[in-house]
């Protein structure tokens, strides 16, 4: 199989965007002299910033409509790809591989398309019907769109970003600046895309409390929106570093390269705190790991509780039918996660 030019397709989210992160060396163990394009959300281009297995990432200006289809629709027909790996398998991926390569664009042997697995996922949220039991991560889902070539090579799902030194040397500044010299750095993510997803902000806070007693400095991180970030330093009687919001998506990972481990709820931030070679403590409520997201890192821990309700969303958005509100939440003591903490640290 003659590849030379390869194109990779995933629009967003933040977290799988991260998590795709594996399948850019693994085609590269494949084809070693190939050109790697990246098309992706200008939102998220800089995620990507640096990686040497991409050769040029494409934005894509979700604004500009009609416009910037036919734009990459152009593109993706004049740089004649070789394989072409559609990572989304989105409405909108598929609008622009239709209109570059036609109604039979799925028969084309160079084109492999994500299986989203929709309807397991259905089944398992609306009748707790479960057929992903066995399913693979995302991460390895990502992994198998690569074309084997020259025998089975083992699938490296394992997560990487790359900041660059300025990236580095801006968190390096701040911890500077805040004086947490002496002191282990400890993660936290509050926030979260919904919600619904998040850890009750008083247990942070709690938390936070009992984090003292360990010689550790906390770490506020998230993005500008999270306002269980800004309550929780408005209202710890410790010295917290709120990063939240000031940091760009690489900086953000080199800061967690700096923490001893993360916590946080189903979000970025685990992903990102992995991708370091960080290990998370990660919090599931509302969702649930058969939707392939837990965290992979040997030292990385998922807490979560078994309730008949679960799991009840894909991402945390919709109201809570639970006449406990959030019990998957709430039931996720402190003293449980502090635990997982000593446990973390103990090893």
């Amino acid at each position: 199989m003659k590849v030379k030019r390869i194109l990779v397709i995933r629009f967003s989210s933040l977290g799988d965007i991260i998590l795709l992160s594996s399948i850019f060396h693994n085609i590269k163990s494949q084809f070693r002299d190939s050109q790697i394009d990246f098309l992706t959300s200008s939102t998220f281009e800089s995620v990507c910033c640096n990686n040497p297995h991409i050769s040029s990432v494409i934005a894509f200006e979700r604004n500009k409509g009609a416009s910037e289809y036919k734009r990459i629709v152009s593109l993706l027909q004049a740089n004649k790809y070789d394989l072409i790996i559609d990572a989304h398998n989105s409405i909108r991926s598929r609008i622009l591989l239709f209109k570059s390569f036609g109604l039979f664009y799925r028969m084309r042997s160079n084109i492999r398309s994500i299986d989203k697995r929709s309807w397991k996922r259905n089944l398992l949220l609306s009748f707790k019907i479960n057929f992903l039991k066995n399913a693979v991560t995302q991460r390895e889902a990502y992994c198998q769109l690569v074309p084997v070539i020259n025998g089975t090579i083992p699938c490296n799902s394992s997560t990487e970003l790359f900041p660059s030194e300025d990236d580095q040397n801006r968190v390096k500044a701040i911890l500077h600046d805040f004086n947490s010299e002496g002191k282990l750095l400890v993660g936290l993510g509050p926030g979260a895309s919904f919600a619904g997803k998040c850890w009750p902000k008083e247990n942070y806070l709690e938390l936070i409390k009992k984090l003292q007693g360990l010689n550790v400095a906390v770490v506020l991180l998230g993005g500008k929106d999270d306002h269980e970030v800004s309550w929780i330093e408005s209202n710890c009687d410790f010295q917290v570093l709120n990063v939240a919001g000031r940091l760009s998506f690489l900086e953000t990972a080199a800061m967690l390269k700096e923490c001893l481990f993360s916590i946080s709820n189903d979000s970025a931030i685990v992903h990102f705190s992995e991708a370091m070679k960080t290990p998370s403590i990660a919090i599931f409520g509302p969702t649930t790991k058969e939707f392939g997201y837990t965290p992979f890192l040997p030292k990385s821990m998922l807490l979560e509780v078994p309730l008949a309700c679960r799991p009840c969303s894909r991402n945390g958005k919709g109201a809570c039918q639970n006449p406990l509100i959030r019990q998957c939440l709430a039931d996720i003591s402190v003293d449980l996660v502090f635990e997982a903490v000593g446990n973390l640290m103990e090893n």
